[in-house]
């Protein structure tokens, strides 16, 4: 079953497919790399914690939800559990929460040396796409004329997140903001924006 998702005809196939979504030939390595790990999490499902499981298959979420799928709770609902969770973030969890933010707003340092060919390829920047994912929120909420609200939902989290020097009070504006817009944004979008905080508590667990 191992041998299955890693070699011969299935992957072949795999890469076939993924090939006809992502052309770029980096990007295709990647995807089929999580892909298999994705299949050999299914199979041995029973066997690991359901907060693993559920952060291993987090890549293919948004395109089919994973076993024991529940729906998001409701925005209000999602939104008052992460103002609840911001208060108590502290030590270890906090740094990391600093680190993955930080990897999520700096360009690679490669990228002053190798010019446009890493920026071109937006699909392998993560900040490149974090920064892309908050100006599509942003954009949103001023034509739909949620601006005030979505300024307040920020606002909250700003407040509410530790101000202790490890810089990740505006990052809990951006996943408080995502999170708010999340009913006209690609659920992709929101993950991402909400990126940071999603090692202590996942998006689909605030309720």
């Amino acid at each position: 079953m191992v041998n299955a998702f890693t070699e011969g005809f299935r992957v072949a196939q795999a890469r076939l497919a993924i090939n006809k979504a992502l052309p770029d030939p980096t990007a295709t390595a990647a995807a089929l790399e999580s892909a298999q790990i994705v299949a050999l999490a299914i199979l041995v499902r029973e066997q690991m914690d359901p907060a693993q499981f559920e952060s291993v298959y987090r890549p293919f979420a948004t395109v089919l939800p994973g076993p024991g799928f529940t729906p998001a709770a409701p925005i209000d609902q999602q939104i008052a559990a992460f103002l609840r969770l911001l208060p108590t973030l502290a030590g270890p969890p906090e740094a990391e929460i600093a680190a993955v933010a930080k990897a999520l707003s700096e360009r690679p340092k490669t990228a002053a040396t190798t010019g446009p060919v890493i920026t071109a390829q937006i699909g392998l920047d993560p900040a490149a796409n974090y920064a892309a994912a908050w100006k599509e929120v942003i954009a949103t909420a001023n034509q739909s004329g949620r601006t005030y609200a979505f300024r307040a939902m920020q606002d909250s989290a700003e407040q509410a997140a530790p101000h202790d020097g490890l810089g990740i009070v505006g990052f809990a504006g951006v996943a408080a903001g995502g999170i708010f817009m999340r009913d006209v944004l690609p659920i992709e979008k929101v993950l991402l924006l909400y990126e940071p905080f999603a090692a202590v508590a996942s998006y689909e667990s605030l309720r």
